[in-house]
């Protein structure tokens, strides 16, 4: 399957690449990000699998929330996705917000569920890292998104990454520079005050779940990832060594080097 680009008739921008009849694996990016942000995916997915990209609502070029933001609509926005692309069932990969995301689709839609990845995302923080999240919201209300992506930017790559990669670098700031600051704040506000809605998750999430994060990341690290995999009895977690949240896009082989074990269990073909 060649990538191909469409709209659901809610206005999420979404892309398909891979493999046409095989098990339908969706990704969804973080805050300020977009479906872009998984163009470093291993290639060997797609020849076992469906993949799907898209950009959440308020994000790159999927249309603006209609009410204020919530985990339920961005949940909903799965559904209308699948509904769309007529999937019956999904495996589902979520990055730090993404993360939050596809936790609240397995609570409100667990039957559609085949498959978890949460990687670097948040559980309970410490009183420092829940001042830290809301000093940044509080500054992205004033000035929108250009208020924080230079020390997202400090947060997300390790410093070496940072000077010999200028091209990526620019390229997640332009992500993040883009995005829409009346919505931004209220989108940021989700990732830092909604978390009670899918710790201690009901009903239970009962399906395979792969749990990853970075050694160095220090706002949704290892301790939160313990926390994630205890309260999901079919989980594994992994840790990805030297890196921070962007883990996952400065090295790519290491991340794909974690995800392609667990997505073996759902292929049919041989090994990816």
């Amino acid at each position: 399957m060649d990538n191909m680009s469409s709209f659901t008739t809610k206005g999420t921008k979404f892309k398909l690449r891979g493999s046409t009849n095989k098990k339908i694996l969706i990704f969804v990016h973080g805050l300020g990000l977009k479906g872009e942000m998984w163009q470093w995916l291993p290639k060997e997915l797609e020849q076992e699998f469906t993949i799907v990209t898209y950009d959440i609502f308020g994000h790159g070029e999927s249309n603006l929330p209609e009410k204020s933001p919530t985990l339920r609509m961005f949940s909903l926005q799965i559904k209308e996705l699948m509904d769309h692309c007529n999937f019956d069932r999904i495996i589902l990969a979520g990055f730090s917000l993404g993360g939050m995301i596809v936790r609240r689709f397995a609570q409100d839609f667990p039957e559609l569920v085949e498959g978890l990845i949460i990687i670097n995302s948040p559980h309970v923080r410490s009183q420092k890292q829940q001042k830290s999240i809301e000093t940044r919201v509080s500054l992205s209300q004033k000035s929108g998104p250009t208020a924080t992506v230079s020390a997202a930017i400090t947060r997300w790559f390790s410093k070496n990454f940072i000077k010999g990669n200028p091209l990526v670098i620019d390229k997640v700031k332009k992500w993040i520079l883009s995005n829409d600051p009346s919505i931004y704040p209220k989108i940021y506000k989700i990732l830092a005050y909604d978390l009670e809605e899918i710790i201690n998750p009901q009903p239970p999430i009962n399906c395979p779940t792969l749990i990853i994060t970075a050694d160095q990341d220090y706002g949704n690290g290892p301790e939160m990832s313990e926390k994630i995999a205890n309260e999901i009895s079919q989980s594994q977690l992994h840790i990805m060594r030297n890196l921070k949240h962007m883990g996952l896009v400065e090295d790519p082989n290491q991340f794909g080097s974690i995800i392609k074990p667990f997505l073996r269990q759902f292929t049919t073909v041989g090994p990816i």
